[in-house]
Order: structure tokens, then sequence, then C-alpha cells
């Protein structure tokens, strides 16, 4: 049977609530954001992330549980599911990721075809569609990737993220986002304008705290930072499979490996 190819190498995720001795001998990254980390290891190394790892976003330390939300501060609130009292995630791409450490989470960003087929080989019944609400996208496209048609929603996110790779190439537009998104009162403002149209916290929170809660499958478009920051293709949706899940699969599919 022909397997089903992807065209990125998968990566793997463990968040740990007590820092392990070896983090110390693992590359502490820092830069803006989550999804900018997983960009690096992308290319094949492994990385240490801390709170002080993020510079710039303001969603994934709340989704991630390295910080807790402030009970007055209804946009920290609004920010579920969410994680709690992670002190480090280690990620590495899957074939290079530590052979004595499981990974809880693994990260596939691919066409949505092709993430439907891989869904498809598990079942239905294996993707969190309890977070797949009412036909929006903040937490889930799981609705949409099993439709014909994407919806106005759909099409609004693929095209914003075909927008925001071009800008990517434009010079001082990274600067740029950088200094609007590290202040609290725009991401603020922005999120409460994209919430109910578009992806948010796409690698973060859908892609890692998802699965690894629920135990199921999630599928989401990229958020504007997946795009920005992550540097992924915009025509790509983002997927976060638990472990047990992907080894189900995994023998299904090809994909690039060291």
């Amino acid at each position: 049977m022909e397997k089903i190819r992807l065209d990125l190498p998968p990566v793997g995720v463990r968040l740990y609530s007590e820092r392990p001795a070896w983090s110390d001998e693992i590359p502490l990254f820092r830069g803006i954001s989550y999804c900018d980390a997983v960009r690096e290891v992308t290319s094949g190394t492994e990385l240490w992330v801390e709170r002080e790892s993020l510079t710039t976003c303001q969603w994934a330390p709340i989704a991630l549980g390295f910080d807790a939300p402030a009970e007055g501060s209804s946009f920290e609130q609004s920010i579920k599911p969410r994680a709690v009292d992670t002190v480090g995630i280690y990620l590495a791409r899957l074939d290079e990721f530590n052979p004595e450490i499981e990974p809880q989470v693994v990260i596939v960003r691919n066409m949505a075809p092709t993430l439907r087929s891989m869904i498809e080989l598990l079942g239905k019944q294996a993707a969190a569609w309890e977070y797949a609400d009412e036909g929006g996208l903040s937490t889930s496209a799981l609705k949409v990737l099993f439709e014909d048609n994407p919806g106005w929603r759909g099409h609004l996110s693929l095209g914003v993220n075909r927008v925001l790779a071009k800008l990517d190439n434009v010079p001082g537009w990274q600067g740029l986002t950088k200094l609007i998104f590290s202040s609290r009162p725009a991401t603020v403002l922005f999120d409460h304008l994209i919430k109910r149209t578009m992806a948010d916290m796409s690698i973060c929170r859908n892609s890692t705290v998802v699965p690894m809660l629920s135990g199921k499958v999630n599928v989401s478009y990229f958020c504007t930072g997946g795009i920005s920051w992550g540097r992924n293709n915009p025509l790509h949706l983002t997927s976060g499979w638990p472990w047990e899940l992907w080894q189900t699969i995994e023998p299904r599919l090809d994909y690039l490996r060291r």
C-alpha cells in the first residue's frame, strides 16, 4: 500500500513540570515565539524552551503553562485550554528526538488533503471534535477539513496567510510585528479582532495543548504568528497528534529523515 508523503519532517514535543538535569546540555532557545522554535528545530536541531525563551508572543506563555492567567485579565483567562505548571519544553524533529525520551505530541504541517487522509487512517473518532466550535476556526479546523468548501472563514485565513507570507520578505516587517506584539494592549485588541474569524494560537495551543490534553488529533489553520514568525507555508495547515495515535499511523507515512 502506498504511503502518505509528508512535506516536512514531524516535530516531537514534551512538556516538563520539573527541569530535567540533562536540559543544560540542550541549546536554550531564545526567539520571538514557540512557533519560531518549531521552525528552528525543523531544520535539524534540538531545543530546550523556557518562559524566558519567548521574547515577544503574549499568547504562548499562557497556553503552554509557563504563566498562570491573571485573575483580572479577561484576555489571559480566555486562553483555553491551557497547560499548567510548565517549566520547560523539549523540541526536536522526530527523527532526531532523544531516543530515551517519549514525545507527548507530534506536530505535523502539511496540505489539508494529506492531513485528512491521515485522520481517516485512524477514523474520525480519533479527532478532537469537541474543539471544532460552531464553524469557527479559532481552536480547530476539523469541520472545515472534512467539508468540500472551506467557507468564508477558511478562504479568509488562507488569503490573509498568503499576504503575511509575502510581507515576510519586506525589510523591517519582522521588526514591526515584534514591536507591535510586544505590547499587551495591542495583543489584546488583535485577539478580539481575529478570534471569531481566524485561527488563534495555532501551534502552541491548537497543535500542542489540545492534543496533549484531549488525547485526540487536532488540525488548525495557521495564526498570524505561525506565518510571520514560524515562517510556515500559507497553503499548509498545522496539526497535533498524541504520541499513542502517532505510533499507530507512523508506519503508513513517508517523510524526510536524517
